[in-house]
């Protein structure tokens, strides 16, 4: 084969792409890039048959490298002149499209056209502009043909080099996963739902498919007229919501227990519960200048009828309703309260945004003054029920029952205030505050 015409030897490269015939170089010394003949075979390649879209690489400038890597760029301009021409649909589409159009990966596709841009601004640096002109003539004037010669067989070994590394096998490697992702493991379709966002499908022409194919055999598709899903993913998939389903129904009896206090605090979302305020007159909601007040529970026949709520941290709550809601193993273990009691005066230490809440302040305007005093509060707390509380503290138990009686209107602390200690206002900073570490 090394013994072939420049013609044939032309011929022959061009029924290959630049892959196959790399492969085929590495099998005879003779037909290495760096002889003679196989440089004009890879010349008259490129320039004949991908002329239209590297015309500025001529015959008569020895300036480019006639090598393997500048037949792979012309390749790649060539598919990026294909995808250029082709229009590129959603599968969403696919009822307005021809039965004889091929489903693809969109993910392959972006990837392809980054590469198209990598080796075009490669190929750019060989086109002939009245500078460079001016430039290669006063070079060529210092430099002697040989060393000419020399420099340019040196930059052809570098490139073929670079076409055979590992940076080249790892693009390889990525536009092979890319044109996969819509591939599932037994080899067929993958269901639409189980493709990530930068997967999706995409439809292009069957011309387009199989222009793009001669350069590019890692790109999978599939025809859309027997384009369907893969069954035996599909049924896998729905056999794991199933038994996910299952789990969380589990989880959630197990945690809830029929219990309707925990199944309330589950789904509240304001963070105190619906009888601790008066209802608004038609429902409406507190403006800004509107004070909201506490549930009057009158005294009926001498006796207090009031209402008892405790506060638990946010972050814990929040934690608990993931946990009851889902599958992980994430416990949220027991209620760590201790920032609320004074273990000095063995008394309640209140945050201020709290109290602003309960004087009529809503839960808003008492965060925002906190910030304004520069006193923002370390955790944010909750207002539970005492039946969500015994039954919060029967599953998960507690440091402290920090809590309040809510009576004739006014709210209580079951526990005195510390008014020594002055947490939150004015308390200087929080490593001198008890308990600041919890």
């Amino acid at each position: 084969m090394e013994h072939l015409p420049v013609g044939l030897l032309a011929h022959l490269f061009e029924l290959l792409a630049a892959r196959d015939v790399l492969q085929l170089s590495l099998t005879c010394r003779s037909l290495s890039p760096s002889e003679p003949a196989v440089q004009l075979a890879l010349e008259r390649l490129i320039t004949q048959r991908f002329g239209d879209v590297a015309g500025f690489l001529r015959a008569d400038d020895a300036l480019w490298p006639r090598s393997l890597v500048v037949l792979r760029g012309v390749e790649m301009l060539r598919m990026k002149e294909v995808l250029a021409r082709s229009a590129v649909r959603s599968f969403e589409d696919a009822a307005d499209c021809r039965p004889s159009c091929m489903v693809v990966s969109r993910a392959w596709l972006v990837a392809w056209k980054k590469r198209c841009q990598g080796f075009e601004q490669y190929l750019l640096q060989f086109r002939m502009t009245k500078k460079k002109l001016l430039q290669r003539e006063r070079s060529t004037k210092r430099k002697s043909r040989k060393q000419r010669n020399a420099s340019e067989t040196l930059a052809i070994e570098r490139l073929r080099i670079e076409a055979t590394s590992g940076g080249a096998a790892t693009a390889k490697a990525a536009l092979s996963e890319a044109g996969a992702m819509i591939v599932c493991a037994h080899g067929n379709l993958l269901p639409a739902s189980q493709c990530v966002s930068r997967a999706k499908r995409a439809i292009v022409t069957n011309d387009t498919y199989w222009d793009l194919a001669v350069y590019a055999p890692e790109l999978c598709g599939f025809p859309l007229r027997s384009c369907c899903d893969c069954g035996t993913c599909v049924l896998e998939q729905e056999a794991r919501e199933l038994e996910a389903e299952e789990k969380k129904k589990a989880r959630f009896d197990g945690e809830i227990a029929g219990s309707g206090a925990l199944l309330e605090l589950l789904q509240r979302k304001n963070g105190y519960p619906k009888g601790l305020f008066s209802p608004t007159e038609g429902g409406a909601a507190v403006s800004r200048r509107q004070q909201q007040q506490l549930a009057p529970h009158l005294s009926i026949n001498g006796h207090s009828k009031y209402a008892t709520y405790f506060l638990v941290p946010k972050k814990w709550l929040n934690k608990w309703r993931k946990f009851v809601r889902s599958q992980g193993d994430d416990v949220p273990g027991p209620v760590l309260n201790a920032e609320l009691v004074c273990l000095s005066h063995r008394r309640t230490i209140v945050p201020p945004y709290i109290s602003m809440f309960l004087s009529g302040y809503s839960l808003e305007q008492s965060l925002k003054a906190m910030q304004a005093l520069s006193s923002t509060p370390s955790r944010q707390y909750e207002i539970v029920t005492f039946g969500e509380w015994e039954a919060l503290y029967d599953r998960y138990c507690a440091e402290f029952a920090v809590g309040f009686d809510v009576i004739n209107g006014s709210y209580h602390w079951k526990t005195q205030e510390c008014q020594i200690c002055n947490y939150g206002i004015g308390g200087g900073s929080p490593s001198d505050k008890p308990n600041s570490h919890r």
